[in-house]
This record gives C-alpha cells, structure tokens and sequence, in this order.
C-alpha cells in the first residue's frame, strides 16, 4: 500500500499549500504527512489547501488524516480544501470516511479553491 509525501508546502497570504505525491514508506510518510498538516493548521490561515492531482491511491491512514485536519480547521473557522482530486481518490476518501460526517471539501483546481476566500 502506497502513503502520501509532501512533495511541496508554501505559505500564501491567504492561505498554506500542500502538494502531495505517492511514495512506498508508509509509517514515515505519514508521520510527515500528519506533521505539515498540523504545521498548516497552526499556520493561522483561514485555509488549507492540499493538491491532490499526483496521487494514485492513498492509504485509509492519509484520509483519516485529512479529515482530522478539518476537523481541527473547522473548530478556529478556518477550511480544509482539497484541490484537483483524482476520481480514485475522491471515491477512496467517501469509502473510508463514509459516516464520519461532514465530507471533505474538494474543487477542481486552485483558482476554484482561491475563489472560496
């Protein structure tokens, strides 16, 4: 089963950017991806974005992750938005988070989640 990496992270004024991409080494992956999420939330942007169009699959673990991150966004009234989506992963993120409640927020591109600001 393949993680996420981050394969970049930037700081916009209004909001803080991460890339992800596959990789084969799970644990360390995900402690890093669970790491720049809470970099990100602690950034005190009122968003976070997280380009998603290199991904090919992504673990239960990763998704978990991410709705966390929302989780912890939504309670300071800041967003999660999760940006050029494939439709594999769309459909592993509703699998895994199926009832969790309410669905991660994802647009088809970055213009599309700068335009929600």
């Amino acid at each position: 089963m393949s993680a996420v990496m981050i394969v970049y992270h930037q700081l916009f004024p209004t909001s803080y950017l991460l890339a992800l991409a596959p990789t084969a080494a799970t644990t360390l992956a995900e402690a890093e991806l669970e790491a720049y999420l809470a970099l990100a939330c602690r950034s005190g942007k009122p968003a976070v974005w997280v380009d998603c169009r290199l991904l090919d699959t992504l673990s239960a673990t990763a998704a978990w992750l991410l709705w966390a991150c929302q989780q912890r966004l939504h309670r300071r009234h800041a967003r999660l938005v999760l940006c050029r989506v494939p439709d594999a992963i769309e459909r592993i993120l509703r699998r895994t988070l199926a009832g969790a409640g309410p669905d991660l927020l994802i647009v088809p591109t970055l213009d599309d989640a700068a335009a929600l600001a």
